[in-house]
């Protein structure tokens, strides 16, 4: 099945995003409402359906857009009703956002998944009005011995995270960061999320 095949079926089809690898459509297809990640040429084909792979290992983790369809050249996951973290996140509601963060990103380290996105969260992260986060776009993830989103997440913390938890000790902070690196224990965790109060 390729996208073209469903293409007349699905209702109200519109393009509400773009990247360099291909298009995000949103419509209702058989009564659900999805997005549906197309790519622009051939040759990006099989990342997007790489992409599938992934979200069904972190779907089951309660991760990233829920999976409901994959064909031969899209996939298509639930459309999340939410908007791109950075025009969410505030100093009000910075620790319920980021600890939520915090926790998919050592779950993904549990799963062996690195998500190569952890320190750019801006634009791969959707909140919805409950403040739920969502983790989107899983092109780059793969699997991996040494999973690093905790370490990327604590990057993103250390580049920008004063402006939402205050000044924190950025030294000490990066010596967390390599502890965990070195030893992805439940202890090493916990330190990163009491240091951060997260």
């Amino acid at each position: 099945m390729k996208f073209q095949d469903i293409k007349l079926e699905i209702k109200n089809l519109e393009k509400i995003g773009e990247g360099w690898r291909g298009s995000i459509f949103k419509g209702n297809f058989k009564g659900q409402i999805l997005s549906f990640k197309v790519p622009s040429e051939p040759i990006h084909i099989s990342p997007i359906l790489k992409e599938g792979e992934i979200l069904k290992i972190v779907n089951k983790a309660g991760i990233g857009g829920k999976l409901i369809l994959q064909g031969e050249d899209f996939i298509a996951y639930k459309f999340i009703e939410g908007k791109e973290l950075r025009h969410v996140i505030n100093e009000q509601n910075a620790k319920k956002i980021l600890s939520q963060i915090l926790e998919q990103a050592r779950t993904l380290d549990i799963l062996k998944i690195t998500k190569e996105e952890m320190h750019r969260l801006h634009a791969n992260v959707l909140v919805n009005k409950d403040l739920k986060v969502y983790l989107i776009d899983f092109e780059r993830a793969k699997k991996s011995e040494k999973p690093k989103n905790v370490t990327q997440f604590v990057q993103f913390l250390i580049t920008g995270g004063t402006q939402y938890l205050g000044n924190f000790n950025k030294k000490e902070a990066i010596n967390l960061m390599k502890e965990y690196k070195q030893n992805q224990s439940d202890e090493n965790f916990l330190k990163i999320r009491k240091f951060f109060n997260l």
